[in-house]
């Protein structure tokens, strides 16, 4: 009876903790959802700035650097997948909002716009995979909401998280959150400055908020193999997504 009664509280202690997860998830892809597309779609082009420098006149336009670009969305979400403490989790939710919450209040008080950096998309050939979706990109994502990069301040904020949980992980994203700066830059949708002021903002979240956790004497930290298979088979269904709607795109031509 023991065991039974032992077995039943863990499956309403893992009920719980993936309902918590998901109520989390849900709220802060809301948050960020209504306050992105809120803030960027109700600026014009009279109050804007441009961050433009010399050194972003001379990076190049590369458009198959957008895969990378696109990477961005199941970073995020790799916590998700690796980190198994709820403390932690929570704490990542808690930086992952902050860092929304700031970056949001400094659109709206210094917007800042592409619209200079961006090259024409009629330009771009609809015929390349990557130059279709560098006009998707365009096309979806407003040409504000730039300084400081939420793309690099939610990555970076990805593998701090994992990097308490799993080093080795963390290792990995660390790297692909530099090719992601590279990408924000190459693909024309930031400047230089919105690329450092969001790792800068990052890395103050990261002080303030998930360097301060620690762990609990025999708590587990991160889930096994099957939790970072599982976001690579995400990854795979979103990749695959991307480039199914493209061939879609052009047979409807």
């Amino acid at each position: 009876m023991m065991s039974l009664i032992s077995l039943n509280d863990f499956k309403q202690i893992r009920n719980r903790m993936i309902l918590e997860r998901a109520i989390l998830t849900v709220g802060l892809m809301t948050f960020f959802l209504v306050s992105y597309f809120g803030v960027g779609l109700s600026r014009n082009l009279a109050p804007v700035h441009s961050l433009m420098t010399p050194l972003d006149d001379r990076i190049p336009f590369v458009a198959d650097s957008v895969w990378m670009y696109l990477w961005v969305f199941p970073c995020v979400l790799i916590p998700l997948f690796v980190v198994r403490c709820p403390r932690l989790f929570r704490r990542t939710v808690v930086a992952y909002a902050a860092a929304m919450a700031i970056s949001f209040v400094s659109f709206t008080v210094f917007p800042v716009t592409s619209g200079q950096l961006r090259v024409p998309k009629v330009t771009l050939d609809m015929s390349s995979p990557s130059d279709w979706a560098v006009s998707i990109l365009y096309s979806l994502d407003p040409p504000y909401n730039l300084f400081p990069s939420l793309h690099l301040s939610l990555a970076a904020l990805a593998a701090f998280s994992v990097w308490k949980a799993a080093k080795p992980y963390a290792v990995a994203i660390f790297v692909s959150v530099g090719c992601l700066g590279v990408s924000v830059c190459t693909v024309k949708q930031h400047y230089l400055l919105d690329a450092f002021s969001g790792l800068a903002l990052a890395a103050l979240a990261n002080a303030m908020i998930i360097k301060r956790y620690r762990p609990v004497d025999g708590a587990a930290l991160t889930y096994s193999w099957r939790g970072p298979v599982a976001h690579l088979v995400l990854v795979a269904i979103l990749y695959t997504s991307f480039y199914s709607t493209y061939l879609w795109s052009v047979r409807m031509r």
